[in-house]
C-alpha cells in the first residue's frame, strides 16, 4: 500500500467537511459546498482538486444554468471503495456490502439465537462476511477500508464491547470490535443495534429533514435510538436509549399463552397446539382473520407501547418517532392505537407537532446504519488520512 504523506490536522478537518458536504449534504455544486461548509471558496477550490484528484469526489454532468457557463454536478466516487455491515439481531444475522454512498449491494442473512453466544454468532457473521469480500472484489469494487456493525444488547462504544446484556449475559464485556479488526485487518466500529437504526432513519429514511427524532424498536423488547440536534446521541457510555420496560413482544406472546391455556381463546390454543409456541407474527395473523381475542391482545400491546413511548417524547421532544421492528408490521389500527396514547399521554407542548410514522427502511434500517456509521468515521478527520492509504491514494507533497 502507498503510504500517505501526512496532512496537517487542519487541512484533514477542512478536507473532511468538503467531503461530507458532497457525500452526506448532498452539496451539487462548488458553490452549494462554499455556503454548506462556511469556508472560503478559495480552500473549498483546492479541496476539491484534491478530492477530484483522489478519485473520490467526480464532476460530471452539467447543471441547469440561469446565465454563465453550466455548473458541473459533484458526487462522491461510489465504487472508489465499500464497507462491510452487520446486524446481529435477537433472532438473525443480516451482512451487507455498501458503497462509498452507503447504498446497499450484495446481502447474507441467516436465522441465528444471540444467545448461542459471542464466539458462534461472531463465527457465523465473520463467513457471510467472507463471501460478500469475495464477491464485491470479483466484482472490482475498489477497496475494502472498514467495518461497521450492530449489536442488539448495550455497547461501550468507545472499546466495542458488549456490556451486560439483560437477554443474552454471556456476551458480557466481548470484545465485538476486536474479534472483526483482527479477522479482516480494516477499521470497525460498533453499536447498539437500534442506534443504527435512528442514524439510518435520519439520514435516509423517514426522519429525513428532522434534527430531533427517536426511532423505537418494537421487538422482543423496546429499544429507542435517538438523534438530537441532527446527530446521534449516544451518551456518556454509550447506552442511551436502553429502555427498562419489557413492554413489546415477548409481552405479548407471554399474555397470548396464558389466554391460550384457559380455553378461552380457541383460535390461540389451535395455533399452539399446531407450532408449540405463539409468535408475535401469529398473533398479528389472528388479528387480521377477525379473531377477536388476538385482536384485544394486539391493542393492548399498543396501548403498553404507546405509554413507553410518551414518557420519552415528553423527556425528549422529538419532532417525529419512527417506530421500526417485528411489531411495527401489527397494521395501521396498531399504529392508530400508539399514537393516541401517545398523544393523549405525553404533555400537549411534546405532541402539538409530532408525527408518528412507520419506518420507511424497513428491515434494512440497522444494515444501513451499520454502514453509514462505518462511512462517517471512516471520513472523519481523525481517520480519513489511514482511509487514503487504504484506498491507495497516491502519495503527494503536503499542502
Amino acid at each position: 500500500m502507498t503510504s500517505f504523506l501526512p496532512l496537517s490536522r487542519e487541512t484533514l478537518a477542512s478536507t473532511s467537511r468538503v467531503l461530507e458536504a458532497v457525500r452526506v449534504g448532498g452539496c451539487a455544486t462548488r458553490g452549494e459546498v462554499t455556503s454548506t461548509t462556511g469556508l472560503a471558496k478559495a480552500l473549498v477550490a483546492e479541496r476539491l482538486r484534491s478530492l477530484i484528484q483522489w478519485d473520490l469526489v467526480r464532476e460530471g454532468g452539467s447543471l441547469s444554468s440561469s446565465g454563465g457557463r453550466p455548473a458541473q454536478r459533484l458526487s462522491v466516487a461510489a465504487n472508489r471503495g465499500y464497507v462491510l455491515a452487520v446486524e446481529m439481531g435477537m433472532t438473525h444475522i443480516s451482512t451487507a456490502a455498501a458503497d462509498l454512498t452507503g447504498q446497499i449491494r450484495g446481502r447474507r442473512s441467516t436465522a441465528v439465537d444471540l444467545k448461542a453466544g459471542p464466539t458462534e454468532v461472531c463465527g457465523i457473521a465473520t463467513s457471510l462476511l467472507r463471501e460478500l469480500q469475495k464477491a464485491e472484489d470479483a466484482q472490482q469494487h475498489g477497496r475494502l477500508i472498514g467495518i461497521g456493525i450492530g449489536v442488539a444488547a448495550p455497547v461501550e462504544f468507545a472499546t466495542g464491547r458488549t456490556i451486560n446484556p439483560p437477554v443474552s449475559p454471556n456476551w458480557h464485556n466481548f470484545p465485538v470490535r476486536e474479534h472483526f479488526a483482527t479477522a479482516f485487518g480494516v477499521p470497525t466500529w460498533v453499536d447498539n443495534e437500534v442506534n443504527l437504526m435512528a442514524l439510518a432513519e435520519s439520514r435516509l429514511g423517514a426522519a429525513v429533514g428532522h434534527e430531533n427524532t427517536l426511532t423505537f424498536k418494537l421487538g422482543s423488547w423496546i429499544g429507542a435510538g435517538l438523534v438530537s440536534n441532527g446527530k446521534l446521541h449516544r451518551g456518556a457510555q454509550g447506552c442511551a436509549g436502553s429502555l427498562a420496560s419489557r413492554a413489546g413482544g415477548e409481552a405479548l406472546e407471554r399474555a397470548a399463552g396464558e389466554l391460550a391455556a384457559t380455553g378461552e381463546a380457541p383460535a390461540l390454543a389451535a395455533a399452539l397446539t399446531e407450532h408449540g409456541h405463539l409468535t408475535v407474527q401469529t398473533i398479528m395473523k389472528l388479528a387480521d382473520s377477525g379473531d377477536n381475542v388476538a385482536a384485544r391482545l394486539l391493542d393492548q400491546a399498543a396501548v403498553d407501547v404507546g405509554h413507553v413511548m410518551s414518557v420519552v417524547v415528553d423527556f425528549f421532544n422529538p419532532s417525529v418517532v419512527v417506530i421500526a421492528g417485528g411489531m411495527s408490521h401489527g397494521g395501521e389500527s396498531f399504529l392508530t392505537r400508539i399514537r393516541e396514547t401517545v398523544y393523549g399521554s405525553a404533555i400537549s407542548l411534546a405532541t402539538r407537532d409530532l408525527q408518528i410514522v412507520h419506518s420507511t427502511l424497513d428491515d434494512e434500517s440497522g444494515i444501513t446504519g451499520a454502514a453509514i456509521m462505518a462511512l462517517d468515521s471512516l471520513f472523519a478527520p481523525e481517520c480519513l488520512g489511514t482511509t487514503l492509504d487504504r484506498l491507495g491514494v497516491e502519495a503527494r507533497p503536503r499542502p
